[in-house]
C-alpha cells in the first residue's frame, strides 16, 4: 500500500506466500497424502462453520491462537505447521477475503478452495498507470541490474485507486489516526505473492520505488512499508539496485526475515535441511527455498552487507510466537536489524517492550500487524522520520499496551487478520511450480 502526501508510504503487503490462485500440481507419496489430507480437513472445517464459533473477543483470539500455535518449553501444543492450520481453520480464525474451501469434490484438484484477488485494491493487472517522468526501464541508473519481467508486468502490479492524483496533498494515516482527511493509498502487489524467485519479486519492488516516486516528485518523501517476505526483498532491492534507497525517507518491517527462518524446512515437508540433501526431500516453492536461514541467497546477502540498514528502519517482531520466522527473540532474532552505515535503528520485540501487559501476549506472524504498538510507533516513524522512538511514546506505552488491537480494530478485524495464515498455507499447498533447488543467484549477486 502506498499512502501519498507530502510523506507517501509504499506498504509492501507481499508474504512469504501466494497470493493467486494455482492448480494442484500432480503429486505422489508423502507429499501428496500430507496436503490431500490438510485440504480435506480444511474444506470440512468450512463446510460445517464459517465464523459461526469464532472468537467473541479480542482476549479470546489472542488465547485461542495462543493455545494452537505456542511451541514454547512446556506447551501442550502438538503436529507440525500444517497441523495446527486446521486447528486454526477449526477455530473460525480466517480471513475475510481470497478464500472459498466450501465446494472441494477432489482434494488434488483445489482450484475451487482459491479465488483471484476479490478486492480491486489486490489486483496485479492494472493497465491504465500513468506514464511518469524519466526512464526507469530497462533500469533506472546504470548501477543498477536490468529487469528481467517487462514494464508492463511491473506497472501493472501498482494498483492506483480511483481519483488519485499526483499532487494530493492528504495525511498520511496509517490503521487509524486523528486526521480529518482521510489517506490517498497505492497498492503493490506481486504476482504469486513471493512465492516465486525472491530475486523476481524484488524487481516489483524496485520498479514501485522508482516509479512512485517519479509520480510524486521530490517535493514529497517515499516510506516503504513491508510485512514479512516483504522485508527481505526490499533488503535485496536496497543492496542491488543502489538507486532506490536515496529515494526512500525510511522502512517500516512488520515480522521480516531478514536472516532467514529455520521452520522453512517445516513449510515445505521436509525433515532434512534444504541446501545440503535437498534431493531426499520434497518440492517446494523457490521462495521458501531461499529463505532457508543458511541458503544461498541468505548467505549472498548477508555478505554483501544486507543485514543492516540501508536507510533509516523500524522493525517489529513478536518472540511469543512467530510460526513462520525462527529465530525471533532477542539478539538471534531473524528480524533484527544492524546499523552498521549508522541510518537509524529500532529494533522492537512487543513482548520486551509490553511485558506482561495484554500487548505482551501472544501474537503471530500475520496478527503482529494488528499489534498496537505496532501502529503507535509505525505512526510516530511516519510523524517524525525513520526510525520510530520509543522514547517519544514512553508516556503512553503503558496504555498502549494494554490493547490486545490497534485503536479502530474489533475482533472480527484481529481474526481476519490472523487469518492470513490459513490462506497463506493453502495457497503454499497450491502452488504448481515447486523445485527440489532454490533458484540460481543472477549474475548482478554471484
Amino acid at each position: 500500500m502506498i499512502l501519498t502526501s507530502k510523506t507517501a508510504v509504499l506498504f509492501s503487503t507481499v508474504t512469504l506466500f501466494a497470493q493467486v490462485a494455482f492448480g494442484l500440481p500432480t503429486t505422489s507419496g508423502p507429499e501428496r497424502h500430507n496436503r490431500a489430507r490438510a485440504v480435506r480437513q480444511l474444506s470440512y472445517t468450512n463446510k460445517t462453520s464459517t465464523f459461526r464459533n469464532a472468537p467473541d473477543s479480542e482476549s479470546d483470539l489472542q488465547s485461542r491462537l495462543d493455545s494452537i500455535w505456542d511451541s514454547t518449553a512446556g506447551s501442550s501444543t502438538t503436529g507440525t505447521f500444517w497441523d495446527k492450520v486446521v486447528l486454526q481453520a477449526h477455530q473460525n480464525i480466517l480471513p475475510g477475503q481470497g478464500i472459498d474451501i466450501n465446494y472441494i469434490d477432489d482434494p488434488n484438484s483445489i482450484t475451487d478452495v482459491l479465488v483471484g484477488p476479490t478486492d480491486p485494491r489486490d489486483s496485479f493487472s492494472n493497465l491504465n498507470n500513468p506514464d511518469v517522468p524519466g526512464v526507469h526501464y530497462p533500469r533506472f541508473s546504470d548501477v543498477d541490474p536490468l529487469y528481467t519481467i517487462s514494464e508492463a508486468g511491473l506497472r501493472a502490479a501498482i494498483y492506483l485507486p480511483p481519483g488519485f492524483t499526483a499532487s494530493s496533498n492528504r495525511q498520511v494515516v496509517l490503521f487509524s489516526l486523528p486526521n480529518p482527511a482521510p489517506p490517498t493509498t497505492v497498492w503493490l502487489n506481486v504476482p504469486g505473492a513471493m512465492l516465486n524467485d525472491v530475486q523476481s519479486n524484488a524487481e516489483y519492488i524496485a520498479y514501485a520505488i522508482s516509479y512512485v516516486k517519479a509520480l510524486i516528485g521530490d517535493g514529497r518523501e517515499l516510506n516503504v512499508i513491508g510485512w514479512s517476505q516483504g522485508n527481505l526483498a526490499t533488503q535485496w532491492v536496497f543492496t542491488y539496485w543502489p538507486s532506490t534507497s536515496p529515494k526512500v525517507r525510511q522502512l517500516i518491517s512488520v515480522s521480516p526475515d531478514f536472516h532467514g527462518t529455520a521452520l522453512a524446512n517445516g513449510l515445505c515437508l521436509n525433515a532434512g535441511n534444504l541446501t545440503n540433501g535437498i534431493e531426499e526431500g520434497l518440492p517446494c516453492a523457490p521462495s521458501v527455498l531461499q529463505q532457508e536461514y543458511n541458503s544461498n541467497l541468505i548467505s549472498t546477502l548477508r555478505a554483501a552487507g544486507g543485514g543492516d540498514a540501508y536507510v533509516p528502519t523500524t522493525s517489529f517482531w513478536s518472540s511469543l510466537f512467530d510460526e513462520i520466522v525462527q529465530p525471533q527473540i532477542g539478539l538471534t532474532a531473524s528480524a533484527r536489524i544492524g546499523n552498521a552505515r549508522r541510518k537509524g535503528v529500532t529494533n522492537v520485540e512487543v513482548q520486551t517492550v509490553c511485558g506482561l501487559s495484554p500487548g505482551g501476549g501472544f501474537y503471530g506472524h500475520a496478527s503482529l500487524l494488528s499489534h498496537p504498538l505496532v501502529a503507535a510507533l509505525t505512526l510516530d516513524a511516519l510523524k517524525n522520520g525513520g526510525p520510530a522512538s520509543l522514547g517519544r511514546i514512553a508516556s503512553d506505552i503503558r496504555d498502549i499496551c494494554k490493547n490486545v488491537l490497534a485503536p479502530g480494530l474489533d475482533g472480527a478485524d484481529g481474526a481476519q487478520t490472523a487469518g492470513a495464515i490459513v490462506l497463506a498455507g493453502v495457497r503454499l499447498i497450491a502452488y504448481p511450480s515447486k523445485l527440489k533447488e532454490e533458484p540460481a543467484l543472477r549474475a548482478y549477486a554471484a
